[in-house]
Order: C-alpha cells, then structure tokens, then sequence
C-alpha cells in the first residue's frame, strides 16, 4: 500500500473514532449508552439501518455475484421491500407503543419467561454466528490489500469495532453509520468510475456487452427454484423471509427503530431503507459487472481472477492507483466495523436487559459494567470469526461469500421468526413451553440445513437458506402451537396490554 493510502484510511479512521466519542459523550449510565436516550432522527436511522445491512459481506460478496453470474441477485431486493412493509405494518409501530428496551420483552409479555429468555440466547447465538461469518470475509479482504495472515486481520477487527463502540454505545453506532454509509457508497461508484474510465469505452457499449452476454438479467424462472435464491419466486421468498426476521425478531437491527424519536418516524424509517436498498444492491452489482468487463479485456497482474472471493479486494489492491485505493478500502472497512459495532450494541443489550438483570447501580458503575460486556462480546465475536475462517477455507467449499453470510443467518431467525409470529397471531395458543421447545426445533433444523452437504453427504445444498427460512418458522410455529396460552397472558393479549 502506497503511503498516500494510509493517510487516507488514518483519516477515516479517526474521523469514526472521533465521531464515536464525540456522540456518546453524554452517556451518564448504562441505559443512556445503550438506548441513545431514544432522541434518534429518522433520517439518521434510515443511513443505520442501511450500513448494518451493508457488511463486509455486501460489499465483497455481491460483487462477486455480479462477477460471475448476473443481476438476479437484484430480485431478493424486491422481497426485502415487502418485508419491510409488513414490518412496518405489523411488528415495528406495536413494539414502539410498548416502549421496549429489546425486542424480547414482547415475548416475555405475550408467551413467558422461558420463552423470552430463551428466545434472547437464541439472539446472541445466531448474531455471533452472523457477525463472525461478516468479520470472516472482511478480514479476507484485509489481508489482500495489508498483506497481514488472516487471523492477525481477524483480531484487528475486532479491536476497531470493539473500542468505538466502547465509546459511544448506540449513538456513535448511529451518527458513524451515517458517515460510513456514505464512504461505502462512495468507494463502490468510484470503482465503477475508474474501471470505466481504463476500459476507454463508452458506458453504453460497456453494459451493452454485459447485457448480450446476459450479465444484466434481473428477473428469471430458470435455474434450480430450491437450491438457489436465483429464480424470481425464490428470491423473492428469500428477501421477503429474510427481513421479516432480521428487522422483526434481531435486537441488531430492532434496536435502531426502538430508539426513533417519534412511532411514525420508527415505521418511516424501515420502509424508506427499503427503498434505498435498490440503488445500494445495483451498484454493488455494477461493481462486479465492471470488473468482469475489465477482466475480459486486461491481462490480471499479480493475482489469479479466478479467484472469485477475492475479485474485488484484488482489483482495489493491483489496479486502483494510491490515494483511490485507500479511499475504497476504507469503504470497504467501514462496511465490516459499521455492522458489527452495530452486533456489540445489541448483544450487550439484550444480556443486561433480558438475560442477567443486576439490581441498579449508580449510573457509572453501570455505565462500566456495560463497557466490560462488550468488550466480552468483542472477543467472543473474534473467535466466532476464527471458527468461520476454518470453516470457509476447508477443502472442497465452494460457497459464494454472500450465501455463506446469509445462511448462517438463517440458523438461528428461522425458530425466532415462527416465535415471533406466533406471539402476534395465535390468541390462545402457544404456551410457554410449547413456543420454547418451537424455537429450539427451529435452531434445530436451521443447523441441519447449514450442515447439510456435511450431516448428509451431499455434493451440494439441496435447500438454500431462502428456504430454509420458513421452513424452520413454520415448524417453530406449528411446534409452538401444541400448547396452550395461560388465562392471564390470553387476558393480556385481548386487552393489548403488557
């Protein structure tokens, strides 16, 4: 890396350290740190939302998709919009107007505490997985671009993410999400500028031969409906599903839109990141479509474009000049740390406020006992990475970057989701035990599907993770249906109260 890289990346790095102390500053307790005092504008949500959703994974693993296939991946954008406005509908106003802390409380008031409490273990577990799959692939990039060994990128990661978040809690997640938003964008569009500038082409000839050579198709019914998301129908189910339990049933996400000034503004703010998915996703694509006319025109020098989970990172490190090198790669390390500082916050979270509920301290006391936990669920975070760095480059995986991230998501929101919705639909179903036992068969059967080329022998996934989600809610909703709510928790749910 040219010197005049690192002087950019020292200066994104500590605008987002600076950034983060200066937003949370006014933290006095655990409570303000974490909940931001609920005085978030909506318009700064929405950027939030965004680049949690943004990871590591986004921003190399589309690419990659883009690289070596089409657009089709475009489609589970369409889903992820429906999502967002049943969310919007169903789920986000009615938690607001309970004035939760997390998400989980709803379930503590409408099933029981068995239920609550495990459905926020069930949280932490599939956040650490999903997150440690994110820090995996950034870590990935990372090394290509410092020439560091992946665990040393790995630990790196960790330490960045880790201490700004330690010093402005969910406010400094929030107000650095809307600069770092805007970097990863940014890094993406100057890439495709640049590449388009070295083909010397007009643009229109450029994606006029990535679209004879069907690198441009959006929609299609071909291809295996249940072992991609790359048919319409299964995209769809995929951003649809995936969604409804990403930004219903994860504190993540759900944390952002509990803490909106206003219940309009909570509702506004899911669905207008809806929307601003589509441009998102389309450059990240146009990013892959470049590469792959780039690649077919120049000669690779010092890499290997076969490579495809590289494509991108190698190209930022072999062909953008210093100073646009640095600035792309700090799109891309704001788009690994944004979600996980993100993680950091809601994990801790949901521990103080669900799991281990301490009788009050003073508001420093509780404001360091915060700061140690994340630190906790900073290093754990870590070694989850570690475990999916192993995992990911054994022999014979072949899994694009972007499934592996999404799958390991599914593990775990499958059993949450069928929780979740039987807690707001069923009115005399669902005991305590009953939902309980649906979330664990969810995990259950969310694992069987991640493993299943391993568990089964398979040469290749039979189900993909966009299926895999509402199968395993559907039996978390079905095994949460055998038993029977209590009288008092059925009085609650008529009355609406909590």
């Amino acid at each position: 890396m040219h010197w005049l890289d690192w002087c950019v990346i020292a200066a994104y790095a500590a605008l987002i350290l600076g950034l983060g102390w200066f937003a949370g500053k006014g933290a006095k307790s655990g409570e303000s740190h974490l909940r931001g005092d609920r005085s978030l504008p909506a318009w700064a949500v929405v950027f939030s939302v965004l680049a949690t959703e943004v990871s590591a994974a986004t921003y190399v693993g589309v690419p990659e998709r883009g690289f070596k296939g089409d657009w089709t991946y475009m489609a589970v954008a369409v889903g992820s919009l429906l999502g967002k406005i049943l969310l919007a509908t169903f789920f986000i106003r009615l938690y607001w107007r309970l004035n939760l802390t997390t998400v989980y409380g709803f379930l503590r008031d409408r099933i029981g505490p068995v239920t609550y409490q495990s459905s926020a273990v069930a949280f932490l577990v599939g956040r650490l997985i999903a997150s440690g799959v994110r820090m995996y692939i950034a870590a990935e990039a990372f090394c290509v671009v410092t020439g560091f060994d992946l665990p040393a990128a790995i630990v790196l990661m960790g330490v960045v993410s880790t201490v700004y978040t330690l010093c402005g809690g969910l406010k400094g997640v929030v107000w650095t999400d809307v600069a770092q938003g805007s970097l990863f964008f940014l890094g993406a569009a100057a890439t495709v500028a640049f590449a388009l500038w070295k083909l010397g082409e007009p643009i229109g000839d450029v994606f006029g031969r990535a679209l004879d050579a069907g690198k441009l198709k959006v929609f299609t019914l071909e291809g295996d409906w249940f072992a991609s998301t790359r048919s319409l129908p299964a995209a769809i189910v995929a951003g649809l599903f995936l969604n409804l339990a990403s930004h219903g049933t994860d504190q993540e996400n759900v944390q952002h839109l509990l803490n909106v000034k206003s219940e309009k503004g909570s509702a506004r703010s899911v669905i207008v990141s809806g929307l601003f998915t589509f441009p998102v996703v389309a450059m990240f694509l146009a990013v892959g479509t470049v590469l792959w006319a780039y690649h077919a025109r120049f000669v690779a020098d010092g890499y290997d474009p076969a490579d495809t989970k590289r494509i991108f990172p190698n190209f930022i490190m072999h062909v953008l000049p210093p100073g646009l090198r640095g600035l792309v790669f700090a799109g891309l390390f704001a788009a690994a740390i944004s979600s996980l500082a993100a993680t950091l916050n809601a994990t801790t979270s949901a521990w103080v406020t669900d799991l281990v509920r301490r009788p009050a301290l003073g508001d420093a006391a509780s404001l360091r006992r915060t700061r140690r936990l994340m630190a906790g669920f900073g290093v754990a975070l870590t070694g989850v990475a570690g475990f999916f760095a192993w995992y990911a480059r054994r022999p014979g995986s072949t899994s694009d970057l972007i499934d592996l991230a999404l799958s390991a998501s599914a593990i775990v929101y499958g059993g949450l989701l069928g929780c979740f919705t039987a807690a707001l639909v069923l009115k005399r179903r669902g005991s305590d035990a009953s939902t309980a036992l649906g979330l664990g068969a969810g995990f259950l059967a969310g694992l069987g599907f991640f493993f299943q080329k391993e568990l089964f022998g398979l040469p290749a996934k039979v189900i993909d993770f966009g299926w895999a989600l509402p199968i395993c809610a559907l039996l978390a909703f079905t095994v949460a249906t055998l038993g029977r709510r209590s009288a008092a928790k059925i009085a609650a749910g008529a009355t609406g109260a909590v």
